[in-house]
């Protein structure tokens, strides 16, 4: 059969070419070169096109579903620098909240430390000033003990004569009340 095929092929081959053939378009060779096109078609299509269109559609799936993600990434990255900024304003002002009562508490610590210094030298001052009266009442009293004995000796000593305790005691007031004025 094959035979008969070629010898037929052959044998238009040895004519000349009218129609498509004088365009250099074998009639025969393009109806075999078709059907074997819409053959190839047919099973590619049966096999192989629905095979790769839905891989072609997931993988744009995918990728579509992967851009999405993207953005929504990209979104949840915006809100949460919006939300990491409000955090850091906040811990910022409470900061500074706590730095300024931290602050105060530490002026009235150093206005109490003043008040207590400054009650403790008054108490200290007025410690030493009762301390100076008592002295000075002592000073006053040992004077006056040794003035009474002064003034007795230097009376003793003009009067050559013992005085008796009423004497002295008279001679003591006018001694004392002349010395005053």
């Amino acid at each position: 059969m094959i035979e008969i095929f070629l010898t037929n092929f052959a044998a238009e081959n040895a004519e000349e070419p009218a129609g498509l053939a004088a365009l250099g378009v074998d009639g025969q060779a393009f109806v075999v070169q078709l059907i074997t096109f819409l053959l190839v078609f047919f099973v590619l299509k049966k096999f192989v096109f629905k095979r790769v269109v839905d891989l072609l559609e997931k993988r744009n799936k995918t990728i579509d579903e992967g851009v999405k993600l993207a953005e929504a990434a990209k979104a949840r990255s915006a809100e949460l620098d919006k939300e990491i900024a409000e955090a850091h304003k906040k811990a910022r002002g409470e900061a500074d909240k706590l730095l300024a009562q931290t602050k105060e508490q530490a002026d009235q610590i150093v206005r109490d430390a003043e008040d207590s210094a400054s009650k403790k030298a008054e108490n200290i001052l007025v410690e030493a000033k009762k301390k100076i009266n008592e002295e000075t009442d002592r000073a006053r009293r040992a004077l006056e003990r040794e003035t009474v004995g002064l003034v007795i000796e230097a009376t003793e000593a003009v009067s050559r004569e013992k005085l008796d305790a009423q004497k002295d005691a008279k001679l003591i007031k006018e001694a004392l009340s002349r010395s005053q004025a």
